[in-house]
């Protein structure tokens, strides 16, 4: 079994490959995208039909073209019950030979039994981690500051969301950032590398955390 697999889920544009992004920078890591294989799929008809390379595109062509990789999407998994786009990934996550951590950027479902949450955790023996987004804003009546999440695109994220939230076993809250300075997150990395750390040592799997910069 793989133990140096982690998960990243949360709502679109909530930060989850900002995450990795930045953990890429302490720790050696390797990504994996169950929406590559999605995007790689569907991407001579996307390119066809509406111009947009779903494979490489910018994050307004994604918006475009989102409903129907949800839909393609989702008629795959509830024709496989869950299990389509997981057998297209995880050859090439248990075939690897990389000794970096193997981060899945994109778990986004626990409909089915053995869905992502099960397939990350119980096949892969992987954790779990929730990102999520708030933006602060006045209290009218307190003044003080209330913060707003970032809500679900769609009422696929809207279902599985919380269920995620709630299975996984560590959680970043962090705000947005209009000016994109993403290393004042860095706080948020240094708190999940050092429970890292202590996770590892309780599993007994021996890891040298040290290793930073070699992303």
């Amino acid at each position: 079994m793989n133990h140096k697999v982690i998960g990243i889920s949360g709502v679109a544009g909530s930060g989850k490959d900002t995450f990795y992004e930045l953990l890429s920078e302490r720790i050696p890591c390797h990504r994996f995208s169950l929406a590559d294989e999605l995007k790689k799929e569907v991407n001579q008809w996307s390119r066809l039909h509406y111009n947009i390379d779903s494979v490489c595109c910018s994050r307004e062509e994604k918006e475009i073209i989102r409903p129907f990789l949800v839909f393609h999407g989702t008629t795959k998994r509830h024709a496989s019950e869950g299990r389509y786009w997981i057998e297209k990934l995880s050859d090439s996550i248990l075939n690897s030979n990389t000794d970096s951590f193997k981060i899945i950027t994109d778990i986004r479902y626990d409909d089915y039994e053995n869905d992502e949450v099960s397939w990350l955790k119980d096949e892969l023996g992987g954790l779990l981690v929730h990102v999520s987004q708030y933006t602060n804003f006045p209290d009218s009546n307190e003044g003080a500051l209330l913060r707003k999440f970032r809500e679900p695109v769609n009422s696929e994220e809207a279902r599985n969301d919380p269920k995620l939230k709630e299975k996984s076993d560590f959680q970043i809250e962090w705000e947005f950032l209009e000016n994109g300075q993403i290393y004042q997150l860095s706080n948020y990395i240094d708190n999940f590398v050092n429970w890292l750390s202590q996770e590892y040592e309780k599993r007994a799997i021996r890891y040298d955390f040290d290793k930073e910069g070699q992303g």
